[in-house]
């Protein structure tokens, strides 16, 4: 082990995984990394290490950090998130203390720490465990990735005027190309040496420094100039239900205020709308179409609901797909 960085009752399996990664980095490796696989089959890429320092460098700018600072990794090294933050840490020439991925990370942590990325699972179980909500309140620099959080969250971390910042990013990207300040915009910034284009609505990234082609996605955003964008959800989750285009993803944070608990929006063919809006929740559905009606418009309101566990993949993403797949088995309540 490195002696910036500190086992928390490290498992063996993910010690060996991290003894691995800094024999890999001392020898100047490219090393290779699988994409989360929340939109289909998980492809490898492979990064060289001086492509993994220009983007840490970035973060620790960003950040402010430096040898002062204790980072805790609550993520698995397998992920970009988990590995860019033994970067970081590296060179950044802090201490970073390392624990086994979790839902709740604080638990067994009793250092004060500095800096920490977490994903929304994460930081929802933070929320709910007094103890380690005042380990967090505690942190100076909050970084949540992996998905955008619900606006129930994000007012949760409001009340506790806990300061966090969304990330904008992919494996392909090397970690995030963007921040927003979470309860205080809606407008993620680009990172020094970024810049975005967009074609047919969906976001396309600049960054020469990391890859000379500039990388297309199927985030469909709003642009406000080449540096700031809204996002709005993804271009292959879009629903047409009766004509009316339905992005899930931002309809979801808005009803985040009335549905406890995680839940995500689909569809399924239907005669009629050609689509309709399915609520798939892991609570038990209480919600009724007349409670709506005040705020949302009727194309907005799910039609059809079904209470499901969420499959999710290794770093905290709902396996959409895969969700929706698991609910067709099943007998729709209607709303």
């Amino acid at each position: 082990m490195h002696p910036l960085f500190q086992s928390i009752q490290l498992k063996e399996e993910l010690q060996a995984k991290v003894e691995t990664f800094c024999r890999q980095w001392e020898n100047g490796q490219a090393m290779s990394i699988h994409t989360s696989g929340s939109t289909g089959k998980p492809k490898e890429i492979t990064f060289t290490k001086e492509q993994f320092i220009v983007s840490a460098q970035k973060t620790i700018a960003f950040f402010k950090l430096n040898k002062e600072t204790k980072a805790l990794l609550c993520l698995s090294p397998d992920t970009i998130g988990g590995k860019m933050m033994l970067v970081r840490a590296l060179e950044g020439n802090y201490s970073l203390f390392i624990t086994n991925p979790s839902l709740d990370p604080f638990e067994n942590v009793h250092e004060q720490i500095d800096f920490v990325a977490l994903v929304p699972a994460q930081l929802a179980h933070i929320l709910q465990n007094p103890s380690s909500l005042s380990k967090l309140k505690k942190v100076q620099h909050i970084l949540i990735g992996g998905a955008e959080i619900p606006e129930e969250m994000s007012e949760q971390l409001r009340l506790h005027e806990i300061t966090a910042y969304q990330s904008y990013g992919m494996t392909e990207t090397i970690s995030h190309v963007a921040l927003r300040k979470i309860g205080q915009e809606s407008d993620y910034h680009a990172l020094p040496g970024v810049h975005f284009t967009v074609d047919n609505n969906c976001l396309t990234i600049h960054y020469p420094e990391i890859q000379l082609k500039a990388i297309q996605t199927t985030d469909v955003v709003e642009l406000l100039d080449e540096r700031t964008f809204q996002w709005k959800g993804r271009a292959d989750f879009v629903i047409n239900s009766g004509g009316k285009k339905i992005h899930p993803e931002e309809l979801e944070k808005r009803l985040s205020s009335v549905i406890a608990g995680r839940f995500i929006l689909s569809s399924i063919p239907h005669s009629i709308w050609g689509e309709a809006l399915v609520l798939l929740s892991e609570q038990a559905i209480t919600l009724k179409k007349s409670e709506l009606l005040s705020t949302f418009s009727t194309s907005e309101i799910p039609k059809f609901a079904q209470t499901v566990p969420m499959i999710m993949t290794e770093n905290g993403k709902i396996q959409r797909k895969l969700t929706l797949e698991q609910a067709k088995a099943h007998a729709w309540i209607s709303l």
